[in-house]
């Protein structure tokens, strides 16, 4: 009877091993899934970010009066600074 009793005991334990690998394994996978996804969505807004910039600030060039240059200028500013911001965070990433 002992000997049905710690066979039984080892069974459970193992089982709840096995558990808990499985467990670990499926989370891991998730946070590696998850990971990916945000390179990918950070991927797509960074270049989303590149097309969009140069563009925006030539369009709103073309909007404006050719006597209201300061708005004109405003914008080229902007749009330095912004190009500024992506070269630095390219070479920190880098």
């Amino acid at each position: 009877m002992a000997e049905i009793i710690e066979y039984i005991k080892s069974w459970s334990a193992l089982k709840w091993v096995i558990l808990v690998l499985i467990a670990g394994f499926i989370g891991q996978f998730g946070r590696m899934t998850a990971e990916a996804i945000v390179k990918k969505i950070a991927a797509r807004r960074a270049k989303k970010e590149k097309t969009s910039v140069p563009d925006a600030p030539q369009a709103a060039a073309t909007l404006a009066d050719t006597s209201n240059q300061t708005i004109t200028d405003k914008l080229e500013k902007k749009r330095l600074k912004t190009l500024a911001k992506a070269a630095k965070k390219a070479g920190k990433k880098k």
